[in-house]
């Protein structure tokens, strides 16, 4: 009992230290309001404003605290500070070749009906692709230099019916520039099929970046000066590279692995594609890059960078499992984003 009441405290302490750093250079009561949320968020282990409520133990009737918690999620104007401060701490845990994650969430609401511009989308989780209401989220997380942890970077949920909306390719854009922004030298971002996008491409060229796509089986390159469509040429191929893959199931899977230089209409540059064989999917994993494949070892790193996304699925995962974040009942937009930003 002993031991746990002294690691109840070291941890409580060393919360306290991190929101008064990351709460530098805003007014007093928003960092009472961070901490509180902070500190409740973590006894609690949920979004839920009540149950965060409850456990502040505040000396002032429930509902009092409730709706101050709820006052000032609403009228909190300090975001970009806290983001700020937050980032000059995740600088600290830049490896020496830093791994950025792109992907997309979705929250989904299926009994809303007071939300801000609640949105319809295809619920990711669902094994029938359900259309359901809800928001879409764009994260990207940064894998930390001792236990590959992701950590967040970048996190924004967002509706296509708001006002002022452009594009799902603007957040995704948003989100590599903030990368950009905090590790200043060459990262290698990795990025699911979703993101099969010239665009996408094209601006991580520009910005001198390493990438790792996986590829749509629609997409076409140009091998030995034809035009051919990527998974019909892949089906024909042998993986000459054997390794193994290990899932957090414990379940290992013998792949095979081959690559070839192949060049996009688009820019007419040159790229390495890497096509994996006998992983979970029945289809061959089809990935591009524009790191320079030079060995065996080069080949194995690709396919290593890309499976290493799990990581950013398993933090998915727990903010919608350990934190019951689907289960937010805050209805603004705003409020949504502050409190993800404190949950994140």
């Amino acid at each position: 009992m002993n031991n746990f009441t002294m690691n109840s405290y070291e941890m409580k302490r060393d919360l306290m230290k991190f929101c008064e750093k990351i709460s530098k250079g805003v007014s007093k009561p928003d960092k009472k309001f961070i901490s509180d949320m902070m500190f409740g968020i973590s006894k609690s282990g949920t979004v839920l404003i009540s149950e965060i409520a409850r456990s502040l133990k505040e000396e002032i009737k429930l509902n009092n605290t409730i709706e101050r918690l709820c006052d000032n999620l609403v009228s909190f104007d300090n975001k970009e500070i806290i983001m700020n401060n937050y980032y000059q701490e995740v600088s600290k845990a830049i490896s020496e070749e830093p791994v950025v994650l792109f992907d997309d969430s979705d929250i989904t609401k299926i009994y809303g009906k007071k939300f801000e511009d609640l949105d319809r989308l295809v619920d990711g989780s669902s094994l029938t692709k359900e259309v359901k209401p809800g928001y879409h989220v764009c994260e990207a997380t940064m894998l930390g230099m001792n236990e590959k942890q992701p950590i967040s970077i970048y996190s924004e949920i967002y509706s296509s019916k708001s006002d002022g909306f452009i594009s799902k390719n603007k957040y995704t854009l948003d989100s590599i520039d903030k990368a950009n922004k905090i590790i200043k030298e060459k990262y290698t971002g990795v990025f699911d099929r979703g993101y099969d996008d010239n665009k996408i491409i094209n601006y991580m060229e520009k910005s001198n970046k390493y990438f790792v796509i996986r590829m749509n089986n629609r997409r076409t390159f140009i091998f030995k000066n034809k035009k051919k469509n990527c998974y019909e040429e892949a089906v024909k191929r042998k993986g000459k590279i054997r390794m193994t893959l290990l899932f957090d199931d414990n379940v290992e899977y013998e792949v095979y692995v081959s690559h070839t230089k192949v060049v996009m209409p688009n820019n007419r540059k040159e790229y390495e594609l890497v096509i994996v064989y006998g992983s979970s999917e029945e289809r061959p994993l089809i990935l591009l890059t524009n790191r320079e494949i030079h060995s065996k070892e080069d080949v194995i790193k690709v396919v290593r960078l890309y499976f290493s996304r799990w990581r950013i699925e398993e933090y998915f995962r727990a903010k919608k499992q350990e934190y019951d974040f689907e289960n937010m009942r805050v209805r603004s937009l705003k409020s949504i984003n502050n409190l993800n930003m404190i949950l994140t």
